[in-house]
């Protein structure tokens, strides 16, 4: 296959007439231009232009590689008008990925009115604890508790998660209320897995590592608050779950050093496409909505 810088100089010599005023409007010297329409022909095995006083004129092989050419350039500005086509567009699929408790608990509750506004944009949210490739299109938007370091993301803080300690009344009834963290020693614990890779509640896996009644966990937001719904044990929430587990009581204990920031995420290529950026304000307005009372 030929270099297409090759073919972009001889499109332009064949043009222009001539090596020096291909050169001025490439922005290079004719020595240059030189060189790589004697590449050119090297690598074909034949005379593209035949250099006379007045410029240079085609052979029947350049007249030719011309042809072949100018369809060239007509298809990539075909293909590049349908890419920018399906850029505006407002329609087709967009990837979110969502820690599973915000998607599960937030975001996918509040997507109706999305779908309403946006009738033709499909939605597939994917609940998931890793941080994504954004480059290679594993997501086009992920929301994530830790933020990302990739040069070629862009990366905006929208509010900050606090935990707490959670129980079912039922359970408090049972078992009655700690009053300090040394309290949770008696009291039996449910946990959930999509905790263990986070720094910032290390003490609440310390504390669940050395606990002798850890009686449930599991790796889905939706199993384990439904394990602490039904009054098993005690286990550590986002604060914003009071908003919508409203039969769960948040218990009195300290958790000022249980936070972390929420980052929304987009990669820098992708993120004007019509149809992401309408899903990417949409949720931007659903954090502004909510800061106050959820994420801060």
């Amino acid at each position: 296959m030929q270099n297409w810088d090759d073919l972009r100089y001889f499109l332009m010599v064949a043009r222009t007439g001539s090596f020096s005023a291909a050169a001025d409007s490439l922005s290079v010297n004719g020595s240059t231009v030189g060189r790589r329409i004697d590449h050119l022909e090297q690598n074909l095995g034949c005379k593209l232009f035949d250099r006379q006083r007045h410029g240079m004129t085609l052979t029947p092989d350049g007249r030719r590689l011309l042809d072949h050419v100018q369809q060239m350039e007509k298809s990539a500005a075909e293909l590049h008008q349908m890419a920018k086509g399906a850029d505006e567009a407002l329609n087709g699929w967009v990837k979110i990925s969502v820690t599973d408790g915000l998607g599960s608990f937030w975001l996918t509750p509040n997507l109706a009115g999305f779908q309403k506004a946006y009738p033709k944009i499909s939605l597939d949210v994917m609940s998931e604890g890793h941080m994504v490739d954004l480059s290679n299109r594993e997501a086009d938007i992920a929301i994530r508790l830790k933020e990302p370091t990739q040069p070629d993301l862009k990366v905006k803080r929208v509010g900050v998660v606090k935990f707490h300690v959670f129980a079912a009344p039922s359970y408090i009834d049972q078992f009655g209320q700690p009053k300090n963290w040394g309290d949770l020693a008696g009291h039996k614990i449910v946990d959930y897995l999509g905790y263990k890779e986070s720094k910032v509640l290390s003490l609440w896996q310390e504390t669940v590592k050395n606990h002798d009644q850890v009686v449930f966990q599991s790796n889905s937001a939706m199993g384990f608050v439904s394990a602490l719904r039904s009054g098993m044990g005690l286990g550590m929430l986002p604060r914003f779950y009071s908003h919508t587990v409203t039969d769960l009581m948040i218990l009195d204990l300290p958790c000022d050093l249980f936070e972390m920031p929420i980052y929304l995420v987009t990669h820098e290529q992708t993120s004007q496409t019509a149809r992401i950026q309408a899903v990417k304000e949409y949720i931007l307005n659903l954090f502004d909505r909510d800061r106050r009372a959820w994420f801060s």
